[in-house]
């Protein structure tokens, strides 16, 4: 039997056979309205939620300290999560009934009932993306806070007359947004979204004066001033705390200092973290925790995941500062701090061994500012701390919406300008997500099937932690040029990889009617197309990556940036700011003949 940290079918079917999947939901209904039914009281109406749920609700910590708890249903006598709080200290005012976060995941839905659910057969589920970058001006200059309500204001309208989702938001650092893709199916959807997107931020920069920077880091010279956003001062109070309490992390953060030269000004870790990211969404069958679980070890952790982020890695700046050996600076960014490191797989508080009582300590000792990331408990450290920002994903069981959505998120690919290079990452997250439905209904979470299917095992098998990290230095290193190592041993490019995988997903999904064979061969013989152009001829200059009609979206992107940054007569290693300035107007200026057209 193969070693796995995933729930035995065993263990799945025997708490379905207890506790039964509809009983669940029922409570979780009536749980829910009762929450706003009492939205603003400071006490859990716990006798008259039993009632109405007609079974036990009970508090997991009786008088917490700090407010933090995790609120317990019942059937048959066996307790399941109900929804849990944060700590006063990341509450941001609100009342105790108002911090409540139900927990949609359902832990008796697996692969033996999941038919019965309102997802009775496998389909290409709607993804949905948001993708972050930063703004400033052509001379390097930060946007004022009147500048960036501005451009937001100003991009929405774009949005809505360019018919894509208008929907932005702000991130950490003031200089950042994050622009939102609608939930949609299908590459040429995507790309078009993406084109969209692309269209509206270049209109916005028009009218504005304002400039993008779309790429996996925030490159120029900045004190990467944070937005007063309660969300991102709870993010600043825990991360600078937990950092602290590790001497290795401190020494991190330090030698990131100096090797990017940011001055005083910019000395907790939240302002070292000057990552841009594109996390996309997708929903879950059945609110199944089971398979949330099985698709985070698998699909994140695969080749499929490290060839992914290579394909969209780029931006070997930071602060004005070319990195003299990375092409990629995100992945090094986001170690500094301790809630980046990499993660197994997140904690079930009903399927892992002690998983409640993790789950309820890192809210009681304020190691997570969020419910959902509670459950991203790492304890590599010899003490448990949240791995909110690692590189793989998480599982949200979170989502405040009435459907009571629950998604499985991918966290580790970076932001990338290329719409085409965009898309077909993002539909190979959706095929690559319906085969790991699909295999779970006919198996579960067992492996061993995966496992005798070695083409399924090479593209979407698990990769150690220790050859997925090495992997994703490696791509920080050369990006796209990398060669991969996939879960059989193979090492091959990554157009090799995509051509292997088409093939498999030819096989793989020829029971979902939706996805004709034409659909596959889209997403792959594209990206096998920009990572190997038949002509033998890629982008070598960042104008023919962004516009030339033969050669966009071509080529290294990682290294084609830092070609053009000693163009302009940088040393890599050194603080110059102008070049990278240069660089990064010279991109925008690119962008600006793709899609204005002048």
């Amino acid at each position: 039997m193969l070693s796995s940290p995933l729930p035995s079918n065993a263990a799945l079917t025997e708490y379905s056979q207890t506790v039964d999947w509809q009983e669940i939901e029922r409570q979780k209904r009536i749980f829910n309205q009762m929450l706003k039914d009492h939205a603003g009281e400071e006490s859990l109406p716990l006798a008259a939620m039993s009632e109405a749920l007609g079974a036990p609700v009970k508090l997991y910590y009786e008088a917490p300290v700090n407010g933090a708890n995790v609120v317990l249903g019942h059937v048959n006598g066996h307790p399941y999560v109900l929804g849990s709080a944060v700590s006063k200290r990341y509450r941001s005012g609100k009342s105790f009934m108002q911090s409540i976060v139900p927990y949609n995941l359902n832990p008796s839905v697996n692969h033996t009932n999941i038919g019965e659910t309102d997802n009775p057969g496998t389909r290409m589920r709607a993804l949905g993306a948001e993708i972050e970058l930063g703004l400033l001006h052509r001379d390097g200059r930060p946007p004022s806070e009147a500048e960036m309500q501005q451009y937001m204001r100003t991009y929405q309208d774009h949005a809505r007359r360019l018919g894509i989702t208008p929907h932005v938001d702000r991130e950490a650092c003031q200089y950042q947004i994050e622009t939102h893709i609608a939930p949609s199916v299908g590459y040429y959807k995507t790309r078009n979204a993406l084109q969209g997107i692309m269209t509206a931020l270049m209109l916005t920069c028009d009218e504005t004066g304002l400039q993008t920077a779309i790429m996996s880091s925030y490159p120029t010279e900045s004190d990467f001033h944070l937005t007063e956003d309660p969300k991102v001062q709870t993010a600043v109070d825990l991360m600078t705390q937990v950092n602290a309490h590790f001497p290795e992390y401190v020494e991190r953060l330090a030698a990131a200092q100096q090797r990017y030269f940011v001055g005083p000004d910019s000395l907790n870790v939240v302002q070292m973290f000057r990552i841009h990211g594109c996390h996309i969404h997708l929903d879950l069958a059945g609110r199944s925790e089971a398979l949330g679980l099985l698709t985070f070890y698998t699909m994140l952790r695969s080749a499929t995941a490290a060839a992914n982020a290579a394909v969209l890695k780029g931006g070997p700046f930071v602060n004005g500062t070319c990195d003299s050996e990375l092409l990629c600076t995100r992945e090094y960014l986001r170690r500094t701090t301790v809630t980046g490191r990499y993660l197994e797989m997140p904690i079930s508080p009903h399927f892992t061994a002690g998983g409640l009582e993790k789950y309820a300590g890192l809210l009681l000792n304020e190691r997570a500012n969020s419910t959902g990331r509670a459950m991203l408990c790492e304890e590599g450290l010899g003490e448990p701390i949240s791995a909110m920002h690692n590189g793989v994903g998480r599982v949200r069981s979170d989502l405040q919406t009435s459907r009571r959505i629950c998604t499985v998120e991918s966290t580790g690919m970076p932001a990338n300008l290329s719409p085409a290079r965009m898309a077909a990452v993002l539909t190979d997250f959706e095929f690559s997500h319906a085969v790991i439905e699909q295999y779970f209904r006919k198996y579960g979470c067992d492996l061993e099937p995966m496992y005798n299917d070695r083409a399924m095992w090479s593209v979407l098998g698990p990769l150690d932690s220790a050859l997925f990290a090495q992997l994703h230095d490696l791509s920080d290193r050369q990006c796209s040029d990398m060669l991969l190592r996939t879960a059989t041993g193979e090492q091959i490019s990554l157009a090799e990889f995509y051509e292997k995988k088409r093939r498999f997903m030819h096989r793989a999904l020829d029971d979902v009617m939706e996805i004709t064979p034409r659909d596959i061969d889209d997403v792959y013989t594209s990206l096998t197309r920009m990572m190997e152009p038949p002509s033998g001829h890629a982008a070598q200059t960042i104008e023919q990556f962004i516009y030339d009609p033969k050669l966009k979206s071509t080529g290294n992107w990682g290294r084609i940036m830092r070609d053009a940054f000693v163009a302009e007569g940088g040393t890599p290693g050194k603080h110059e700011p102008d070049a990278v300035l240069k660089v990064v107007n010279r991109i925008n200026d690119a962008l600006r003949v793709r899609f204005l057209q002048t």
